[in-house]
């Protein structure tokens, strides 16, 4: 699904790198600029892959052929091209199947506990603490 050819990728990677290149030689050794340029055309030469495939999902697979399907009316199938919005009838098996089921639940729901919520303790806290043993506790902290 991916829209174009590598030709499009190496182009593109290929401007990236010399003009990393030309920005690079003035400020740069020979060496550090051809490094530089040569991570440039690699991370250009990925990232184009992946801007390929977003633009082919969204344009669609289709679409980038060109309308291959639609020149050849001949092996174009009238599948997914409907919507049928009509519900099959209820036979009979089907009811009793429905009032089996709804039977058995009533007389499991009997059988078993009702619900209840659940009801945590509530929290409780203190108000009225003593300074000397907050004190006291906290240097027993500090000296661990």
């Amino acid at each position: 699904m991916m829209i174009g050819t590598m030709r499009v990728n190496v182009i593109v990677a290929t401007l990236a790198g010399l003009f990393t290149f030309a920005l690079s030689i003035g400020n740069n050794l020979f060496l550090s600029t051809c490094l530089k340029s040569t991570y440039s055309f690699l991370i250009l030469f990925v990232l184009t892959f992946g801007f390929r495939w977003v633009l082919g999902v969204m344009i669609g697979a289709e679409h980038a052929a060109g309308g291959a399907s639609y020149a050849n009316p001949s092996t174009e199938s009238s599948i997914g091209q409907s919507l049928d919005m009509s519900t099959p009838d209820e036979d009979e098996e089907t009811r009793e199947l429905m009032k089996a089921n709804l039977g058995s639940n009533n007389s499991s729901l009997s059988n078993e506990m009702q619900f209840s919520p659940l009801n945590p303790p509530k929290l409780v806290t203190k108000n009225n603490l003593d300074p000397e043993q907050l004190a006291g506790a906290l240097r027993r902290m500090s000296e661990d």
